[in-house]
């Protein structure tokens, strides 16, 4: 039986980070594949051993279990997943074997009320067979007394651009129309992937990108792009492939299954630190009032769960509303409040009044961030990239 990909993410995790197998409880019984929990229980037994897992130990193990695994299918299973994901891995092997419990439980039950058997004795089978702990016990469990939840130890931060992003942070990046936003998303891309700070060029790990652009013209961004991606190159900066492009131009619409999966299907491929994505207004096909808010929740939840199963940073792309005549634009995003209260970063892009001949904007906090970042307060046209940290030039 084929391995489920949760299966796979965890196993592949485990290898690399065999202590796993003890930091979460999971029985061999409670993967769908054989061959899969043989292989997890094998990893868990050479750790405990003292020993770093390989495929030959693993096979060996395996096979002392009674199962027969394949070597290249260990081979195969490295580098899927991470260990940062490993719970939410386990949570959906756990959720699919209470499935199947309960399933065959009720198959069970119909089978003895259609013989006749009493009504008592099935109930009786019934709670019976469902008196392993419920995925709702199980999140009871993992509450917290109060001195366990301030004792516990807090994982140092893992920077993913160093002094603005960290992994899991949620960045949204408004503007005005033409105003620089789009530049600025791609700048935050294509630097990141070539191992450059984006605002300040300074050299730092290069990260996996993926940027799903729902609005711009092919043209354009071939132009635009390769103008920022030519100049690096001839600075010395090797992009390898760390960074994809994927155009949907007609949008994608996250409150369909479809489109779901497609951008699923993305992140479990490309497995990215990065994912830029947006407009937010092409993500869905939107709506008025409730509606708008409902559709916000629906993207935002799915741009979440994605997050938290692959442990990227997002940066989404979102507009601002349309100015009104004697006010200053606003640069706070368009739409459901929603947009407002989601991120831990939201900023936005608007024309500086103090840009005389050089070409300059502000950039504007317009919610509190939720952490302390070195975020700047304006960006000045650069040279070998579109925006660079103002205080560079003295401003």
């Amino acid at each position: 039986m084929a391995m489920h990909d949760a299966e796979r993410d965890l196993i592949g995790a485990a290898i690399i980070a065999p202590e796993l197998t003890q930091q979460i409880k999971l029985t061999a019984g409670q993967f769908d594949s054989p061959q899969a929990g043989a292989i997890w229980q094998a990893i868990g037994t050479i750790h405990g051993a003292g020993r770093q897992p390989d495929p030959l130990l693993i096979v060996d193990e395996a096979s002392r279990l009674g199962v027969l695994v394949d070597h290249g299918t260990i081979v195969e299973l490295v580098g899927c997943g991470m260990a940062a994901n490993a719970d939410v891995y386990a949570d959906k092997i756990r959720d699919a074997a209470t499935r199947r419990d309960l399933a065959q439980v009720l198959s069970r039950a119909q089978l003895k009320l259609a013989a006749g058997e009493p009504v008592e004795e099935v109930i009786g089978d019934v709670s019976l067979g469902l008196g392993a702990e419920s995925p709702t016990e199980r999140e009871v469990s993992k509450a917290m007394t109060l001195d366990e939840f301030v004792g516990q130890r807090l994982p140092d931060t893992e920077w993913v651009i160093p002094g603005l992003l960290a992994k899991g942070d949620r960045l949204v990046l408004t503007g005005t129309e033409g105003g620089g936003k789009t530049m600025m998303m791609r700048q935050l891309g294509i630097c990141a992937a070539g191992g450059r700070h984006p605002l300040t060029l300074d050299a730092m790990e290069p990260r996996r990108v993926l940027y799903v652009d729902c609005e711009n013209p092919m043209a354009i961004m071939v132009k635009t792009m390769t103008k920022m991606h030519h100049t690096l190159r001839q600075q010395g900066v090797d992009f390898g492939d760390r960074m994809w492009v994927r155009r949907f131009p007609q949008g994608l619409d996250l409150a369909k299954a479809t489109d779901r999966l497609m951008l699923h299907a993305m992140c479990r491929t490309f497995r990215p630190d990065i994912l830029l994505i947006g407009p937010a207004y092409k993500l869905y096909v939107g709506g008025s009032g409730s509606r708008e808010e409902d559709l916000a929740r629906q993207v935002t939840s799915v741009l979440d769960g994605l997050r938290e199963e692959f442990g990227f940073c997002l940066v989404l792309e979102h507009h601002s509303p349309h100015g009104q005549a004697g006010f200053e634009r606003s640069v706070r995003p368009i739409g459901s409040s929603l947009w407002l209260r989601w991120p831990e970063f939201g900023y936005g892009l608007r024309p500086a009044s103090d840009s005389g001949d050089v070409r300059k904007v502000d950039f504007i906090p317009w919610r509190g961030s939720r952490d302390q970042r070195d975020w700047p307060r304006q960006l000045v046209q650069g040279t070998s990239v579109p925006w660079v940290d103002a205080r560079m030039l003295g401003y």
